[in-house]
């Protein structure tokens, strides 16, 4: 039956009737055994033909249910993961590993190595790559991953332990001057199949396509912190969670013209005539109390220009940075303040060649919500057993919203009330108000809107006792 032929419609490969199959199978005994007589009632050979068509029947659907699941969207899970290794993606993701980049302080020369352990007091994690203290005392940003599975927030200057012993004539310090990225839950069987399918899409949707499926291959990375983000001529590549070498060789793979990438520019949109002086900036600044940092090409008041500054962190968006301003002009413009933590650059060495390769590595934004609720009526329910309800599916959308995008207030009422909705009838809630905090600061919805955008260039998280519940 396998060289039989196969009828499409619309909807794909369409099983044979039983008389068409029968007719066939008529046809090929009438062939071997000229004369055969099958369809004398209550006769062994009419009988035989009857059983052989049944078989044929479910046989037939075999084969159209096979025709069917070559593809990513309808396969069993073997003949995905073939279709996986076919594509030259990885297996199925299991639970990833919380990430952290570190930096080293020490004598200038020593090499950290590859498996050196350091801590936050409560997760242990490992340097992935080798790096060296370079002569300024400090080493590059390396990457380090937990030693065990699973999701935490890793707070900015938490990771501050070293937990490899030293020979003793050597002191060696450590700390993350960004967040950590926690881990990303177990791979699903969807979203291994949109993987899939973006693979085997990638060269059909061209550049940014290509670049987000060698991405989103690289271990440890999640799709949700991918972006390729064009600005002119130039690209924004925008990825987190895996070692930052990998994550580099992956864009040096797939991006064509490497002289297009770039970084993203933290821009000034304002300095007060103060004593210090407060700088404000278009995109959230990462920075943290004592950080130095420099700022260039700012006019009308260009004392301020090339000079080390120290900074006091006052918001997300504002920082002063410790000198008097009242007599160096007023800011009339412009100027960019480095370093952009977001920004990384990444030697890759092709043999004999180097290059450097630019990306973004997304800032966190801490979230809490906590929910405001009242019914109808007497509740005999407690906010504890709300909390119960609510907590885990609005954790999954807020941790589930990709890089840059907003957070939609009213998806996140829906959740809620959809949630509860199976123990109290959400019609009977009369009162439902949600207050986000972001970095620790309460964030009101952006005017006339229902949603919080958030910055461009960072993703939204929330830990897993971040929704609270209270009742009025």
């Amino acid at each position: 039956m396998s060289d039989l032929s196969v009828s499409y419609d619309a909807s794909g490969p369409v099983p044979q009737t039983a008389e068409e199959l029968r007719s066939q199978l008529v046809a090929r005994a009438t062939e071997l055994s000229p004369g055969i007589t099958t369809d004398l009632p209550g006769s062994l050979i009419e009988d035989i033909v009857g059983t052989d068509v049944g078989a044929l029947l479910i046989c037939d659907q075999i084969r159209v249910d096979l025709i069917n699941s070559v593809g990513p969207l309808k396969a069993n899970m073997y003949m995905l993961n073939l279709l996986a290794q076919q594509s030259g993606i990885s297996a199925q993701k299991t639970q990833g590993s919380t990430t952290v980049p570190v930096t080293f302080t020490g004598p200038a020369g020593f090499v950290v190595p590859q498996g050196f352990l350091v801590s936050d007091g409560t997760y242990t994690y490992q340097v992935a790559d080798a790096t060296i203290i370079q002569s300024s005392g400090t080493s590059a940003q390396v990457t380090c991953v937990a030693t065990n599975t699973g999701t935490w927030a890793v707070p900015v200057g938490s990771v501050n332990q070293i937990v490899t012993s030293l020979p003793s004539d050597i002191t060696l310090t450590c700390t993350n001057p960004v967040a950590g990225t926690p881990g990303a839950a177990p791979e699903t069987d969807y979203e291994f199949r949109e993987r899939v399918w973006q693979a085997q899409m990638s060269t059909v949707q061209g550049y940014p396509g290509f670049i987000r499926q060698k991405l989103t291959d690289v271990a440890n990375v999640q799709a949700r912190l991918v972006s390729v983000v064009q600005s002119g001529s130039s690209w924004i590549v925008m990825c987190g969670g895996g070692d930052i070498y990998d994550m580099a060789g992956a864009i040096y793979k797939s991006a064509g013209d490497i002289s297009r990438l770039k970084g993203t520019d933290l821009k000034v949109t304002g300095i007060t005539n103060a004593n210090p002086g407060v700088v404000t900036t278009d995109i959230t600044h990462g920075f943290t109390t004592g950080q130095i940092i420099q700022m260039s090409g700012v006019t009308g008041m260009s004392g301020v220009n090339n000079v080390d500054l120290t900074v006091t962190v006052l918001s997300a968006h504002t920082f002063s940075i410790g000198i008097n301003t009242t007599s160096s002009g007023v800011w009339s413009g412009g100027g960019v303040v480095t370093p952009n933590l977001r920004n990384n650059v990444v030697t890759i060495n092709d043999w004999p060649d180097n290059y450097l390769i630019p990306f973004v590595i997304p800032l966190q934004q801490l979230v809490t919500i906590k929910f405001q609720w009242a019914t109808e009526g007497v509740n005999y329910l407690t906010d504890a057993t709300i909390s119960s309800l609510v907590s885990t599916p609005v954790i999954n959308y807020v941790n589930g919203i990709f890089a840059g995008k907003p957070m939609n207030i009213n998806n996140i009422k829906d959740v809620f009330l959809q949630s509860v909705n199976s123990t109290l009838d959400m019609s009977l809630v009369s009162t439902l108000n949600v207050i986000v905090t972001v970095n620790g600061v309460i964030t009101a919805v952006d005017p006339g809107t229902n949603i919080i955008s958030g910055d461009p260039y960072s993703y939204w998280f929330i830990a897993s006792n971040g929704v609270t519940v209270e009742g009025i």
